[in-house]
């Protein structure tokens, strides 16, 4: 009944500043302008903003927070991790980021003469420097096919350069998407019809929105890689 009779109060209150006052479109102007110059010095309206602020709070409101404060916080996710994805052929496969030292533009292959075979590309010049060029795709066993269909924009065959405990691989990819971050929870156990070199030196599947990447073995594919370099 308090309540009522506070809400009932405010109801009739003459909003004076609205008539007579300074915000008033009457030509009766309020007396006490001359004093304080201005409503918002004037004691009546000071008096009816401090009612309104120490008015007993709407039960209406209280439930409304009550509620919300009762609800569960969710936490984020902070064991987040980060690869690097990218297409090879028709694949789409991924590397942790770190060891990616770096993305460059396509340059040209030039085969090593009596070396060159499909794992073993040739040679590329890196920034001035020339490095020997690697294929995914080739010590997978992959196909080039047509490409994966995603929505956005489609980047050029570029260059990458990675790096393990010191031993450096630059090879080719069809498609960058770039670094994502990943949960324990987005990666799945390798299908049981994945069979050979893509069976051995993919770990799992990681889960992103629009598609399923296969997640290589960075240990195994390094080490494939590398006899090819002897």
């Amino acid at each position: 009944m308090e309540e009522g009779n506070n809400l009932q109060h405010e109801k009739n209150v003459d909003l004076c500043w609205n008539l007579i006052g300074v915000w008033g479109s009457s030509t009766e102007r309020c007396k006490d302008l001359e004093k304080y110059f201005h409503c918002q010095n004037c004691p009546v309206y000071t008096s009816l903003g401090r009612k309104l602020l120490d008015r007993p709070i709407p039960s209406d409101y209280q439930l409304e927070c009550t509620t919300l404060l009762a609800k569960e916080k969710k936490s984020k996710a902070t064991n987040t991790e980060s690869a690097f994805v990218f297409r090879a052929g028709g694949e789409w496969l991924a590397l942790p980021a770190e060891l990616v030292e770096e993305v460059v533009d396509m340059g040209s292959i030039h085969s090593i003469p009596h070396r060159s075979n499909s794992t073993l590309r040739g040679i590329v010049n890196v920034r001035g420097k020339l490095e020997i060029c690697l294929s995914i795709g080739g010590i997978l066993g992959l196909e080039r096919g047509e490409k994966p269909i995603r929505e956005g924009y489609v980047t050029p065959e570029r260059l990458v350069v990675a790096s393990r405990r010191g031993q450096k691989i630059v090879f080719p990819v069809s498609e960058v998407v770039g670094i994502v971050k990943y949960t324990p929870e987005m990666l799945r156990n390798l299908p049981v019809t994945v069979s050979g070199s893509k069976a051995v030196l993919t770990r799992c599947i990681l889960c992103l929105e629009d598609m399923d990447v296969g997640f290589l073995e960075d240990k195994q594919l390094f080490d494939a890689l590398a006899k090819n370099l002897i």
